[in-house]
This record gives C-alpha cells, structure tokens and sequence, in this order.
C-alpha cells in the first residue's frame, strides 16, 4: 500500500500531505488480546489464560508514566478514498502474523 501510495504521490504533487496508515476496524487492548488468545487457541497452542479471564479496565486505571490519550485510534479515510484503497481489517493481519510466529516455534 505505501509503494502504491508513493508512487501516485510522485505523479500527482497536490496529494501530497500527511496520511494515517493502519488495518481496517478498530479494537482496544482487551480485545486485541482476546483476539490473540483465541487464534492461539484455535492453532492448538497451550495457553494458560482464557480469553473470558482477560479483563478489560479503562487506561485511567493503568497508570503510566506518560499521559494516554483516551481515544488514539487512527481515521484513515483521507487515504482510503485519496489513493482508492480498502484497508483489511486488522483481524486479518494479526491473524496471519500468529500463523508464521506458531510455524516458527
């Protein structure tokens, strides 16, 4: 996607400008790591958590050193409708990711 990006960027200057990248959809962190939990599972992987005991909390709950954002998610509509795309869902990239990473072990 970036090379296709790029490449329409070079012929065409007035696209130029700042573009948020990222997978289709959105999640927070509890429901990423269900998500991984779960893909895990179905691969046949020992986990030793379920996804039903991965709590979810609110990032005031969780403190940290620097300051959260309360919503950080990205719009990528500026990209998706400028260069034509259809971002996949982020479920599909993790998914795949956990293919090769539980291949490899």
């Amino acid at each position: 996607m970036t090379a296709h990006a790029l490449r329409t960027v070079e012929n065409r200057t007035e696209l130029a400008g700042i573009y948020h990248l990222a997978a289709g959809g959105e999640t927070s962190w509890h429901g990423y790591a269900k998500f991984v939990i779960e893909q895990a599972r179905h691969a046949g992987q020992q986990v030793r958590v379920a996804p039903e005991a991965i709590e979810a909390i609110l990032t005031s709950d969780y403190p940290t050193p620097a300051e959260r954002p309360l919503n950080s998610r990205l719009d990528t509509r500026k990209l998706q409708a400028t260069f034509g795309l259809i971002l996949p869902e982020w479920k599909t990239g993790v998914a795949r990711m956990l293919t090769e990473v539980i291949g490899q072990a």
